[in-house]
């Protein structure tokens, strides 16, 4: 229930969050005023001010504080509180002021943390891209949409050729280098709605939805050619062995789909390295296989 409720609010823009703060705000505002000053309601303006910081971000649970402070200090001169100094509401309205602050800002701060360490949870340390688990999660999705919206998607399987003998040769040290290069160079070409993720070792994956096999030729032979001629000018003798697979309305799970992508850097692996083997797989599991 509560991780329903979680996605329902996160999916909701800052515009509805910050209403639905400003209607809470009302609700405990109007309790606060009908139950007297006799009964404190401080702590039930944190509901409002905490849904506003948490889902709205900075500012709207900023604004739903001052609102909040604003609206106790109303409900409790409407409710007939008399203080023996007109400063005193005042005074307690910054004081609740100060303590809604705090709240919103350890919210904000505990959610940007929450936040970078879901991201990190969901990248390779080294390259920046996504992980291989992360991957399954992004390509498994991403094949469901495709096979619903009947729409064609490329899922590439890379690997390097020669790899092992710059890490021998050069340390290891160039060897990372190697591929924050290789990593960065994808980066580039990737769309907005692109995937691409190190899968372990020197191994990458990249997924491009709404790609078809005339896309998927022209993108990663330009790929291709773009990663050859920077391993050109480092003067690092690699190539790169890549399958490409192509699933037209794809009905088939995440990890049968990178299972077949592999199956094709494999083969291009046996027949002469650095090359690319396009391959068209039909939901009956017929392929056609296109060099």
């Amino acid at each position: 229930m509560l991780i329903k409720l979680d996605r329902l609010l996160s999916a909701l823009p800052s515009l509805q969050i910050a209403g639905l703060s400003v209607l809470l705000i009302a609700i405990v505002g109007a309790f606060d005023w009908i139950t007297g000053y006799e009964l404190s309601f401080s702590v039930f303006y944190t509901l409002p001010i905490a849904l506003g910081a948490w889902y709205g971000g900075r500012r709207i649970g900023l604004a739903t504080c001052v609102l909040a402070a604003a609206t106790w200090m109303s409900a409790d001169q409407l409710s007939g509180h008399a203080y023996s100094h007109p400063g005193i509401p005042l005074w307690n309205a910054g004081v609740r002021l100060m303590f809604f602050f705090i709240i919103a800002g350890l919210l904000n701060r505990l959610r940007s943390v929450l936040h970078l360490q879901t991201q990190a949870a969901q990248r390779d340390g080294l390259t920046g891209l996504l992980n291989a688990a992360a991957f399954r999660r992004e390509c498994n999705l991403t094949l469901k949409l495709a096979g619903r919206h009947r729409q064609p998607l490329a899922l590439c399987y890379l690997d390097l050729d020669g790899f092992k003998g710059v890490n021998d040769s050069l340390g290891h040290d160039a060897g990372d280098q190697v591929l924050k290069l290789i990593a960065d160079a994808m980066k580039k070409h990737l769309r907005e709605t692109d995937a691409c993720a190190r899968i372990g070792g020197d191994e990458f994956a990249i997924l491009l939805p709404q790609t078809d096999l005339a896309g998927a030729r022209i993108f990663f032979s330009n790929l291709q050619q773009r990663l050859v001629e920077l391993m050109a000018v480092k003067h690092w003798p690699i190539g790169f062995s890549i399958g490409v697979a192509i699933f037209d309305s794809p009905s088939v799970s995440a990890d049968n789909a990178i299972r077949f992508a592999d199956g094709l850097m494999y083969r291009v692996k046996k027949t002469g390295k650095n090359g690319i083997l396009f391959e068209v797989a039909d939901p009956g599991g017929a392929e056609n296989s296109r060099n």
